[in-house]
C-alpha cells in the first residue's frame, strides 16, 4: 500500500514536470499598442475667427483647441503671436482686418487640442489662410 502511494506521487510528480514544460520554448512576442489620436485635423472660421479640431470621424469640437501661433510676414518682416484659447485675440483681428489694404496669408502652427481625459495632443499645422481686410463703400458716383 506504502509503495503503491509513492508510485502514484512519483507518476503525479512526473506528469507534473511534463505539463509545466509542454510549452514551446520560442521567443516571447511582444505585441504593440499605438493609440489612436482623437483629433486630425483643425479648420479656420473665418467669419468668427476661431480654429476649430474635428475629430476622425469628422465632428467639429469647437473649445478642444487650447493654443496655437499665428504667422505671418510683412514687408519681408515674419510676425509670431502665441495664442491661449481658440480664438484671436481683437488686437490681431483689428490689425489683420481693419488696419491693413492688403490681404494676408497668416499660418496657423504649434496647434495643441484637449480631448475629454486631458490628452494634449498636437495637430497639424494651417497654411496658407487668407485674411480680407474689412470692405471700404465704394463711391456710387464715379
Amino acid at each position: 500500500m506504502k509503495a503503491t502511494i509513492h508510485y502514484l506521487l512519483f507518476i503525479s510528480f512526473l506528469l507534473g514536470y511534463a505539463f509545466c514544460y509542454a510549452q514551446e520554448q520560442e521567443d516571447v512576442k511582444i505585441i504593440k499598442i499605438k493609440k489612436e489620436k482623437l483629433f486630425v485635423k483643425a479648420a479656420f472660421d473665418d467669419t468668427e475667427f476661431k480654429v476649430i479640431a474635428f475629430d476622425r470621424y469628422g465632428n467639429p469640437h469647437e473649445q478642444a483647441i487650447k493654443s496655437f501661433t499665428i504667422l505671418y510676414n510683412e514687408k519681408k518682416t515674419n510676425y509670431e503671436a502665441a495664442v491661449v484659447g481658440n480664438t484671436f485675440p481683437k488686437k490681431t483681428i483689428n490689425f489683420l482686418t481693419k488696419k491693413k489694404k492688403l490681404a494676408t496669408k497668416i499660418c496657423l502652427t504649434k496647434l495643441k487640442a484637449e480631448d475629454k481625459d486631458g490628452h494634449m495632443e498636437d495637430l497639424p499645422d494651417l497654411c496658407d489662410i487668407v485674411i480680407f481686410p474689412d470692405c471700404k463703400k465704394v463711391n456710387k458716383n464715379r
